[in-house]
C-alpha cells in the first residue's frame, strides 16, 4: 500500500469510530423527535379543547356583565334621588345657618343694646325680647321663603 492507501484507511476507521460514537445520540435525537412528533399531532384537539373552554368562560363573562349593568341601570335612580336629597339638605342647613347667624348677631345687638342703656332685672329682660322680636321680624321679611313638602 502506498501512503495515499493509508491516509484514506485512517480517515476510513476515523470515520467508523465517529459513527460509533455518534449512534447513541442520534438515536436519543431521534427519540425525541418522535416525542416531538406525537406532542404536535396532538396539539390541533388541545388548542380546540382551549379555545371551547375559552369561549364559554367569555360567554359567562359577557352574561354577568350584561347583568351587572342592568342591576347599575336600576340602581342609577335611587342614586339620582339621594344627590338630590344631599342637594335639598345642604340648601336647608345653609338656611338654618343663616339664621342661625343672624340671631347670633341679633343676641349681640340686643346685649349691647341692653347693657348700654343699663337695663337690668325683669324690665332689662323685657327690652331684650323685644329687641329681638324686631330684629326677628326684619330677619324673616329679608329671609327667602324655602318650600316645604
Amino acid at each position: 500500500m502506498d501512503w495515499l492507501g493509508i491516509g484514506v484507511l485512517i480517515i476510513g476507521i476515523a470515520f467508523a469510530i465517529l459513527v460509533i460514537y455518534l449512534l447513541k445520540p442520534i438515536k436519543k435525537l431521534a427519540s425525541v423527535l418522535g416525542s416531538l412528533q406525537q406532542t404536535t399531532d396532538r396539539l390541533p384537539k388541545v388548542l380546540d379543547d382551549v379555545t371551547s373552554q375559552a369561549t364559554t368562560v367569555l360567554q359567562a363573562s359577557n352574561t354577568t356583565l350584561a347583568n351587572v349593568n342592568q342591576q347599575v341601570t336600576d340602581i342609577s335612580p335611587v342614586f339620582h334621588i339621594i344627590g338630590e336629597v344631599g342637594k335639598e339638605a345642604e340648601k336647608f342647613t345653609s338656611a338654618a345657618l343663616d339664621k342661625t347667624t343672624s340671631l347670633k348677631q341679633q343676641t349681640t345687638g340686643a346685649k349691647e343694646f341692653v347693657t348700654s342703656k343699663k337695663y337690668e332685672g325683669i324690665f332689662g329682660l323685657l327690652s331684650f325680647l323685644f329687641f329681638l322680636s324686631q330684629k326677628r321680624h326684619e330677619i324673616s321679611e329679608k329671609m327667602p321663603k324655602t318650600k316645604s313638602n
